[in-house]
């Protein structure tokens, strides 16, 4: 058999994912100043056996998998590799995953071209990124979520770029190059939150470019500093 097709034979596209349907439910929504009663309980529950407590109605839910979690806790369940790692699922109050994923998703395509800036002088040009995923870092065996990108040779790695989030430290995002932990950041946004400011959509927007661009900074020059000591 041909592993051609003429054009009249190709095979229609398959059709688009449909987005989830909204789920409405009995109780009071949890979202401030929202006054429906269509409310979904969130399906979160932790490790520890606690489930969220919060719920939302089809204007404010999000629905993983066919459930409806609160914001915070959907980006949680998106991160998991399975939903079914009960083990693994962060105390109910805890950032550390989503804010590691929040922050890996948006320097992506940045971090990517630090690193394969790279790949001749050190002599391979594979590219591995790893996903946001729940690592046991140290004797102490500490619970981070950790997000990283790094160039491969048959070896083992040459250069490594992580951010990562401590389970004890959720309100950072720790940059490491190689083995070395290089910064700990706090992002604007959180830290408005702790300080009981409510941000101006354009001043939110300025202070996340701002974060974003130290970041993405920290992590060029760090990269350049350990080639440097290599030499």
């Amino acid at each position: 058999m041909p592993f051609w097709r003429r054009g009249g034979d190709a095979e229609p596209d398959p059709p688009a994912p449909q987005p989830p349907q909204p789920i409405a439910g009995v109780l009071p929504c949890s979202e401030r100043g929202c006054e429906s009663s269509l409310g979904e309980s969130c399906g979160y529950v932790d490790r520890r056996g606690r489930a969220c407590g919060t719920a939302w109605c089809p204007d404010h839910q999000s629905i993983v998998g066919g459930v409806v979690y609160c914001r915070r806790h959907a980006g949680v369940v998106n991160t998991l590799a399975s939903a079914a790692e009960t083990t693994a699922m962060p105390d109910l109050e805890n950032r550390a995953p989503s804010l590691a994923t929040w922050v890996s998703r948006d320097v992506e395509q940045v971090i990517q071209g630090i690193v394969t800036r790279h790949s001749a002088t050190l002599g391979t040009d594979r590219l591995l990124s790893d996903p946001v995923h729940l690592a046991f870092i140290g004797p102490e065996r500490l619970r981070v979520w950790e997000r990283s990108w790094k160039l491969v040779a048959h070896t083992g790695w040459s250069l490594r770029v992580a951010l990562e989030v401590d389970e004890a430290r959720d309100t950072e995002v720790a940059v490491r190059v190689g083995r070395n932990i290089v910064a700990r950041m706090t992002p604007p946004w959180i830290a408005a939150r702790q300080r009981g400011e409510a941000l101006s959509g354009d001043d939110d927007a300025a202070q996340r470019r701002a974060f974003y661009a130290e970041l993405v900074d920290v992590v060029a020059r760090e990269v350049e500093a350990e080639l440097q000591r290599r030499v």
